[in-house]
């Protein structure tokens, strides 16, 4: 082998290594976030004795979430619908994209159950959810609670209340300042323990007071007089409470809450009908508007992104605070 193909030789062999340090370096650490796909809810919700004629549709919306790799980053950095984000900011420390997802499929879980109560209410019901608390599956990084309290924990009381379900905790918890101290009542194998910890900023919601404990409820007991089935397959998370709410509450009423509109969004339920902060919203609405979609609700704190990412494209954001607010506005279109 002569010189000259010597040293072409070292030099691809060299940026073969390079490309593949980057190559890996990026999918250890980057995720990018694209729009997803977008979901019928009468093809995968079904009420007793519910109706599904209805001439509109409510759409779930989902992102798009994979290990990045030197293509997508490439992919992402000429898309403007595409993001790049840490693996930090989406997934816990020292977790894999797996065990997040099956986490997440907990979080699907209770938000169609808190769903289902929220829409039986307000179509004249009366359900019960029911728990024995908020079990602690781990404790972040970076929490004040390290050390004090540990997996296997049940809170059962948020500064003396009862918590009956993890939602309950999260509500009680971020409804306070960043910093604020909270009491927790801890059931550890059977031994009360009391421990007081200051909250901390959630990581990807700006302002909203956490204290860095991934929990998910024990023991769920949902009483419903109706039977309500979901099924989502492979999507995962809690921010479809308000569609999942919307379509039961549809198919449960006489009247039409749609009037012929194909109508999308995003936001988290609570027991209380208080629509919540979710990630990835100008994925969503982008999907939303892919499919078309022509109006598009979505938690006020995250109005602003919404807006943003639908400037100049004809689908109408909506922002609100509650179920209430939602109702009001489909009944005066």
């Amino acid at each position: 082998m002569n010189n000259f193909l010597k040293r072409n030789l070292k030099k691809l062999i060299i940026t073969l290594v390079i490309l593949f340090a980057l190559n890996f370096y990026l999918s250890q650490n980057y995720s990018i976030i694209a729009p997803g796909i977008t979901v019928d809810l009468k093809q995968i919700v079904s009420v007793e004795g519910g109706d599904k004629e209805e001439k509109g549709a409510f759409y779930l919306t989902t992102v798009s979430t994979r290990d990045i790799n030197i293509p997508l980053f490439l992919y992402a950095f000429l898309s403007p619908s595409v993001e790049i984000e840490k693996k930090e900011d989406i997934i816990p420390p020292g977790w894999d994209m797996k065990k997040y997802i099956e986490y997440m499929k907990q979080w699907m879980e209770e938000s169609q159950k808190i769903a289902e109560v929220v829409a039986l209410k307000k179509a004249g019901y009366n359900p019960q959810i029911l728990g024995n608390g908020a079990k602690v599956v781990e404790v972040i990084e970076d929490s004040p609670a390290k050390g004090k309290i540990f997996p296997g924990d049940v809170v059962k009381k948020v500064d003396g209340e009862k918590i009956n379900i993890a939602e309950e905790m999260i509500k009680k918890v971020s409804n306070r300042k960043v910093g604020d101290p909270v009491t927790l009542e801890i059931d550890r194998e059977g031994e009360k323990k009391v421990i007081t910890i200051p909250t901390i900023e959630s990581k990807t919601e700006k302002g909203k007071a956490m204290v860095g404990l991934l929990i998910t409820t024990m023991d769920w007991k949902p009483i419903l007089p109706k039977k309500i089935i979901i099924n989502t397959g492979e999507i995962s998370g809690p921010s479809a409470g308000l569609m999942f709410t919307l379509e039961i509450l549809n198919q449960l009423l006489p009247e039409d809450l749609t009037k012929g509109k194909k109508i999308a969004g995003t936001g988290t339920i609570s027991l209380d009908g208080t629509v919540g902060e979710i990630g990835g919203v100008k994925q969503k609405v982008l999907a939303a508007y892919r499919d078309k979609a022509e109006i598009f609700f979505v938690p006020v704190k995250n109005a602003e992104d919404a807006k943003k990412a639908a400037k100049n494209l004809n689908i109408k954001i909506i922002p609100v605070n509650n179920i209430d607010e939602v109702l009001n506005y489909l009944r005066s279109m």
